[in-house]
């Protein structure tokens, strides 16, 4: 019999006004301390949290993401290693979160994350979307949070639309599993019952709330555990299958086009279409999406339809070995206005 093992954060805090007295609990007096963060949000809440941090801690250096890249995590985790610091602190959106995991992993420093918004499930995920040279993108696997703070009163501030990525990273969580689920019958994958059935319950608790309100407090509670959820089934299984399948794949070759928004707004969009070809219950997923204002077809995010047959023939080669139902479809003109007329009503955006 094999056991799987896995890491799991120390301490996962989530609920209103809890950001002082959780950082004041997991950081001594007596350590030395990065604190990462990006312009705006240094000018919202960083200058408050170092000037915090100045006053509790031995030493702490205040660090800035630009670009999210690799380089820039490298850099701090070279600084880190070389001036002998105990933790590492990263607060902001999903770019700066990535760089100070990494960094953290790399320099095998304790990492507490602090988002200020849920925009996607990588808040406790093992991987580090991080950019590279000649502008790609790469997901590297690194350690999950030591600690985690979600601090509501500040998520509750975020533009709508970064918690509506969230939301929409996680519905995408039902075809996702679909995926993995094919690719297992295919002898491309292999299953994890455990990180299958945390992934599921996510995805199931936030469906719940047939009228959710992004502002309740309730709600984004719910939410918020629901990504650290989806995130701790990825470091179960050590990689993304839990929560990423074809609608991912569509995602990043909407990326490819240059016309790309959120990411989480575009996998939940083709969750749509994905869900469609597996000829489920797509409609109950449009209609939630429309719910809460999220765009639920191709036009809505600003894509033609040239654009959408461009993106369906080139999403399965945007990942090497991910096995899922784009795998299975043809490609032809006829097929593609057939998707598109059932899960689009027909409307064509070409004019």
């Amino acid at each position: 019999m094999t056991i799987n093992t896995f890491a799991v954060p120390e301490s996962v805090k989530i609920g209103c006004g809890i950001l002082y007295p959780r950082l004041r609990e997991f950081i001594r007096p007596t350590d030395r301390v990065m604190l990462i963060v990006d312009k705006i949000v240094d000018e919202l809440y960083g200058r408050n949290v170092y000037t915090f941090l100045e006053g509790h801690c031995r030493e702490v250096k205040r660090e800035f993401v630009h670009a999210g890249s690799l380089r820039e995590a490298f850099l701090k985790s070279y600084y880190i290693v070389n001036r002998d610091f105990d933790a590492v602190i990263a607060m902001g959106g999903g770019k700066v979160l990535d760089v100070g995991k990494y960094a953290s992993s790399m320099s095998k420093r304790p990492f507490i994350s602090i988002p200020t918004s849920i925009s996607h499930d990588g808040v406790a995920s093992p991987i580090a979307v991080l950019k590279c040279d000649h502008n790609s993108v790469r997901s590297l696997d690194c350690k999950i949070p030591s600690y985690i703070i979600m601090d509501l009163d500040i998520i509750k501030t975020a533009p709508d639309r970064l918690i509506l990525a969230g939301l929409g990273d996680l519905i995408s969580n039902i075809t996702a599993l679909r995926d993995w689920e094919k690719a297992v019958h295919a002898g491309k994958a292999k299953m994890d019952d455990f990180a299958y059935i945390i992934s599921g319950t996510a995805v199931r608790a936030i469906l719940q709330y047939t009228k959710p309100d992004i502002k309740n407090t309730a709600f984004l509670t719910q939410l918020a555990e629901s990504v650290v959820l989806s995130g701790l089934a990825m470091n179960i299984t050590g990689n993304t299958r839990p929560s990423s399948g074809a609608e991912h794949l569509i995602s990043h070759a909407i990326d490819a086009t240059g016309k790309g928004t959120l990411h989480g707004i575009q996998t939940a969009m083709a969750s749509i279409l994905v869900e469609y070809l597996y000829g489920g219950n797509y409609c109950f997923i449009r209609n939630y999406l429309k719910s809460v204002g999220i765009p639920t077809t191709f036009a809505e995010i600003g894509l033609t339809y040239e654009d959408y047959a461009q993106v369906m023939r080139t999403a399965r080669t945007t990942r090497k070995n991910r096995y899922t139902i784009l795998d299975e479809i043809p490609y032809d003109d006829a097929y593609l206005k057939k998707i598109y007329d059932a899960v689009y009503g027909g409307i064509d955006d070409r004019q």
